[in-house]
């Protein structure tokens, strides 16, 4: 056998082709990782997209954003009391935000009927946050955002509770918690975060957070 049908015959043999197979092999797999670690750096990992989705959704800092809560004012505390009846209560604000109260509070939920009062004040009691909207300026984004508000934070002691507005006031969204209000004249998801995050869940009657 002549010397280059040897070599040949080398080069063909079955060794050769499991190199040149794995080697093949290896580029494939080296190639998708590349590539997952690129797609990884440039979109973010699971939690990162967390963390950057929709801010209805993210987890609540222990505090607000200060520069969004500059608006917030606080209103002297009326009280803590159960009366039996609507007919004992009289608050001070059009909107309140303490005081004397019916015994059960109002359950976490978006509503487009308005709700008596002194269910509303028990559920600021309990450390939820009662958020008012003027149905004229309900626009669907809105409406949506909201909602995904409430359906994040349905606690008992950390709910979130929105209602159109009982009276005509000077802005249409106003976000209220225990001595705490808010007015918004346009709707701003972020400033809605920092107010939950700064109070919901810190009531007078069981503080969660």
């Amino acid at each position: 056998m002549s010397k280059e049908k040897a070599q040949k015959k080398q080069s063909s043999s079955p060794s050769s082709r499991a190199w040149l197979i794995g080697g093949i092999v290896v580029a494939i797999v080296a190639a998708i990782a590349i590539g997952a670690y690129i797609w990884k750096t440039s979109s973010g990992t699971s939690s990162s997209l967390t963390t950057n989705g929709p801010v209805e959704n993210r987890p609540l800092p222990d505090h607000g954003d200060k520069s969004l809560l500059q608006g917030v004012e606080s209103f002297p505390n009326e009280g803590r009391d159960h009366v039996s009846s609507a007919s004992e209560l009289n608050y001070k604000t059009d909107l309140p935000t303490s005081g004397a109260h019916l015994p059960s509070p109002v359950p976490a939920g978006f509503y487009s009927e308005k709700i008596q009062p002194g269910l509303l004040v028990h559920s600021l009691e309990h450390g939820g946050v009662v958020i008012y909207y003027d149905p004229a300026r309900l626009s669907n984004d809105v409406e949506k955002s909201l909602r995904a508000f409430v359906k994040a934070h349905l606690e008992m002691w950390a709910g979130v509770v929105v209602m159109p507005s009982p009276v005509h006031y000077d802005a249409p969204f106003i976000l209220t918690a225990w001595t705490k209000m808010l007015k918004l004249e346009n709707y701003d998801a972020r400033v809605v975060q920092a107010f939950l995050a700064e109070y919901l869940g810190r009531g007078p009657e069981n503080p969660v957070r």
